[in-house]
């Protein structure tokens, strides 16, 4: 919401297109090529949602109360990127996965509480791009994959540590479109 210098959800009625609540938290946010550019992710009773400055948020179903909010610039040093934030909430079983790639590459949340349950290191000092993370199977294990603006790593689903991260394939630029997951423990 331009004139209100906030970040706006609203939830509407399928049944009229009434709004039944909205929600809103302050951030300066300019016509940059759009606004939004992430879909939202619900599971149970909450609604996450990516801002286009980084900041994800949890909100009631029923009432549009927030419950937590991550200002992923302030809590992982994350460069909000050049069109915004692109990524959208990955939800694993009762885990939100991001991907801030600041002081942590990606982050596995507690979606009831918004703490931390892991983080992955960046040591290249990776930046975040619009591409969401995805689930993978590798070598036996889950791992969530993420294209970062030095190339795609793959970081443990159990606790955050990176078993590959080439550099074969940097983003000079962007990537914007996810990784597909192939068989045999294939990306596209």
């Amino acid at each position: 919401d331009e004139q209100a210098k906030a970040d706006t959800l609203r939830c509407l009625s399928l049944d009229d297109g009434q709004e039944i609540w909205r929600n809103s938290y302050p951030i300066l946010v300019v016509r940059n090529h759009g606004m939004s550019r992430t879909v939202t992710a619900v599971v149970g009773d909450c609604v996450i949602t990516l801002g286009p400055r980084c900041d994800v948020a949890c909100w009631d179903a029923k009432t549009g109360k927030c419950r937590w909010l991550i200002d992923m610039v302030r809590q992982y040093g994350t460069t909000v990127p050049r069109w915004y934030a692109g990524q959208c909430p990955l939800i694993d079983e009762d885990r939100l996965i991001l991907a801030p790639c600041g002081k942590a590459m990606v982050v596995a949340v507690d979606i009831n509480t918004g703490k931390a349950l892991w983080q992955s290191p960046n040591p290249r000092h990776w930046q975040m791009t619009p591409a969401s993370p995805m689930p993978m199977e590798y070598a036996g294990q889950r791992v969530y994959v993420c294209s970062g603006s030095g190339g795609v790593a793959g970081i443990s689903a159990a606790d955050g540590t990176p078993p590959w991260d080439p550099t074969a394939w940097p983003a000079p630029f962007a990537t914007i479109s996810p990784p597909v997951v192939r068989p045999r423990s294939r990306l596209f």
